[in-house]
């Protein structure tokens, strides 16, 4: 796959960006093929449910509270599946499709965002309705994320560059974060929700303190765009993947690189830690690896996604999957 270039910085996420990097191939459910790579290791990645879509799926969340999985999608529905593949209930956005989801802390709501109206819609699991909208941002949201603890908080970032945090209750933005100077393009709330880090089509990476709502620290995480972040080791480790094609462990106590892996051939999109275990996505293959080692112990090979992304479960994840559906490997 050719590597696209993302500049100018207005062009990433937009319809035009993704249009390139998407060689869409609606697969029938009944055509679905098994995985055949060679499995490195004693852990094992099989295809074992499709969860199904008219088109293409964007992203996946799963809710660990309710053992349920919400996707979402350009046929503009997102859905939400027990884990045995069978559909509970749907959303649908009548105006565009959204690009982005989170489960609050209880799981009783999800909210979604992404699409051109600038709002962030909140529905209830429960009564399967629109709970609310949040309204008043000025610009398009590229991402939102409930704090990992609590139901009352949500974080947006929009496309220009700026990062808001969200009082549900009241409904109302309490503050604002800026000093990303570039398209935001990822971010991770640590697990206690005292902070969080962001990354940017420059390659920045920001530390946040989310209890004082100030700068901790920043710094050049990589040559090209970081895209991916995920807090490990009980926050002590940040692991990284970006356009240069690398992913790196960095130690958060010291703001410091301490390891590298170059396992990938094109940018990474999407990663996700288990214990010592990292899954990392680019458009044509997922990569697991152990953190400790860099050794490889799986590749999950596949022709050109639509989308790039990875969700872990209790004892499985879910990646992206060519076509309408997604593919859930097993750890074991």
């Amino acid at each position: 796959m050719t590597t696209i270039d993302i500049q100018p910085q207005s062009q990433f996420f937009s319809n035009n960006y993704w249009r390139k990097l998407r060689q869409v191939q609606i697969c029938k459910k009944d055509e679905e093929e098994s995985i055949t790579e060679t499995v490195m290791g004693k852990v094992k990645c099989d295809i074992n449910q499709q969860f199904q879509h008219l088109k293409s799926v964007i992203s996946a969340k799963y809710c660990k509270q309710r053992d349920i999985l919400a996707t979402t999608s350009i046929d503009k529905i997102v859905r939400i599946f027990s884990m045995d593949g069978s559909l509970k209930h749907q959303f649908e956005n009548s105006s565009d499709y959204d690009k982005t989801l989170s489960f609050s802390y209880n799981g009783q709501f999800l909210a979604c965002a992404g699409a051109y109206d600038k709002m962030i819609r909140i529905w209830n699991i429960d009564s399967q309705e629109l709970q609310f909208q949040l309204k008043g941002l000025k610009s398009r949201i590229l991402k939102v994320t409930y704090f990992n603890n609590r139901d009352d908080r949500l974080i947006s970032i929009t496309q220009d560059n700026q990062i808001q945090i969200w009082d549900i209750k009241s409904q109302t933005i309490i503050q604002s974060l800026t000093g990303q100077q570039s398209l935001i393009t990822s971010i991770q709330i640590s697990n206690d929700d005292f902070r969080c880090v962001t990354g940017s089509v420059d390659g920045m990476i920001i530390e946040w303190d989310l209890k004082n709502y100030k700068l901790k620290n920043q710094w050049k995480g990589h040559q090209k765009g970081c895209f991916a972040l995920k807090y490990a080791n009980g926050g002590h480790t940040l692991v990284s993947g970006g356009a240069d094609k690398k992913i790196k462990l960095w130690n958060m106590d010291k703001y410091k690189l301490f390891k590298q892996f170059n396992g990938h051939s094109s940018p990474i999109y999407a990663i996700e830690v288990k214990k010592d275990t990292v899954i990392s996505c680019q458009f044509n293959q997922t990569l697991m690896w152990n953190m400790k080692s860099l050794s490889i112990v799986q590749q999950i090979s596949s022709t050109q996604l639509d989308y790039c992304f990875v969700e872990i479960m209790k004892d499985s994840f879910v990646i992206g999957y060519n076509g309408n559906g997604i593919k859930v490997c097993d750890f074991q």
